[in-house]
């Protein structure tokens, strides 16, 4: 049990975690050839989630290390009794081992045991009650770890779930009322002819957009600083294109 108990933190904070980072890891090939000034340099997918993950790895490591501390020891209430050690008292105790026929000892059986005498009652009377006391136990690495993170997970799940299943009457109702409707001739020719219009103006964006840069590069205007211009008509030009280019 150990080694499964040990497998959940392994599993929910180091490959989960880790396999998360290297597929949203970006070596900079990915747009090298429509980004603006890419960088040349190739980078190591490996690397990026390998420094994310000890990131992980530092959160996850003071909290388990604080809740250890802190809450490791378990406290058990129990009744204790004080009895005379055996032998200070005629306690006539006596058990009959019962073995099989292979002469191998048989578990404990109450069956064994002589009957309640004198002996018995005798060593009853010197036993002393102390009342309830605790027992503290600190419990083991892998033991406490999976109590936390199992508390942990049903709280959150008694939270989201609850939440969760209050919501999903809405959510239902929304979903039929928002659900796809089919269009009759008139509005699916007016709906086509609406996104044909957009295409055509995003194309015609873009194509300006790269015509621009062509006549910067070719002008030796790549440098951001060389962007800036003193004509207050030029500044507000290419303001107002910006924003028609956020607009679309």
């Amino acid at each position: 049990w150990d080694i499964v108990f040990w497998m959940i933190p392994i599993w929910v904070f180091v490959l989960i975690p880790f396999a998360t980072f290297y597929y949203e890891a970006d070596d900079g090939m990915l747009m090298a050839g429509t980004a603006y000034a890419p960088n040349p340099v190739r980078q190591s997918r490996i690397g990026q989630a390998i420094c994310y993950q000890l990131f992980v790895f530092v959160i996850i490591g003071v909290i388990f290390a604080v809740t250890y501390i802190s809450l490791s020891d378990s406290k058990i209430p129990v009744q204790e009794y004080v009895g005379p050690a055996l032998g200070k008292v005629n306690q006539g105790f006596t058990y009959s081992a019962q073995r099989n026929a292979t002469d191998d000892l048989l578990p404990f059986d109450s069956d064994g045991l002589q009957p309640w005498g004198d002996s018995d009652t005798t060593y009853l009377s010197n036993v002393v009650d102390n009342g309830e006391q605790t027992l503290v136990l600190q419990v083991s690495l892998s033991t406490f770890y999976a109590g936390l993170m199992a508390w942990l997970g049903w709280f959150l799940f008694a939270i989201f779930g609850g939440i969760g299943l209050a919501a999903l009457p809405l959510d239902l109702y929304l979903m039929f009322k928002n659900r796809p409707r089919h269009m009759d001739a008139a509005e699916f020719a007016e709906a086509q002819l609406s996104l044909r219009e957009r295409v055509n103006e995003m194309v015609d964006i873009g194509e300006l957009i790269k015509i621009e840069r062509e006549q910067k590069a070719q002008a030796g205007l790549t440098s951001a600083f060389a962007t800036f211009s003193l004509n207050s008509d030029t500044r507000k030009a290419a303001r107002d294109e910006n924003q028609a280019v956020l607009g679309f």
